[in-house]
């Protein structure tokens, strides 16, 4: 029976939180806020946005204060945001498959050797690389109307008008501090030292 140590324990519970964090981040539509109309708040992530107009059946345009995301991939109102969607996305997908993995591993030591847990690292690594390159291109789409309308005709890329970046961005920033921690702990987590205990 193999061994483990508090170093693979220590990897697997980071993996798992840097994952869920940068998961959540991803999907909640908080990553800018602003008002629409001056009266109604409004939030947008890369591919969910709160606080929509929409046009009624009387033609009049009414504040919608629910969330959603866009009706397909093509009516994201910007290609940037496509991408940062597609990056982050992948990303913080990939990160919460390799938390099982690093859980699974932990409470499986012979199923952990230097390889296996390096390479798990790396693509952890590489999560995190997706979702932070994902949250780098999202403010090259701020110039798109949806944005203009809610955050003044200020706005543009990495220039965001009366808009301000809203807590999702931070989740993510966070997640990612984690993941590369968790890559970092890849390489220590399958050591066996003499003491360590058994599972």
């Amino acid at each position: 029976m193999g061994r483990i140590n508090f170093m693979c324990i220590l990897w697997g519970f980071v993996s798992v939180i840097g994952a869920v964090v940068t998961f959540a981040g991803f999907c909640l539509p908080f990553w800018i806020q602003g008002e629409l109309l001056g009266v109604r708040s409004t939030s947008f992530g890369s591919f969910v946005r709160c606080g929509y107009p929409k046009l009624t059946n009387n033609g009049v345009i009414e504040i919608v204060a629910d969330c959603g995301r866009y009706s397909s991939f093509w009516t994201i109102p910007s290609g940037w945001w496509r991408v940062s969607t597609v990056l982050a996305g992948s990303g913080s997908t990939l990160s919460l498959l390799l938390a099982v993995t690093a859980i699974v591993s932990a409470c499986a030591a012979d199923l952990l050797n230097p390889t296996a847990a390096k390479i798990i690292g790396f693509l952890q690594l590489l999560s995190g690389l997706l979702v932070g390159c994902g949250v780098g291109v999202y403010p090259l789409g701020w110039g798109n109307k949806e944005v203009l309308d809610a955050c003044s005709e200020r706005s543009a890329p990495y220039e965001l008008g009366t808009c301000r970046i809203s807590w999702s961005i931070f989740l993510m920033g966070g997640g990612v501090g984690l993941l590369l921690l968790a890559f970092g702990l890849s390489f220590k987590a399958s050591r066996i030292k003499k003491g360590s205990y058994r599972i």
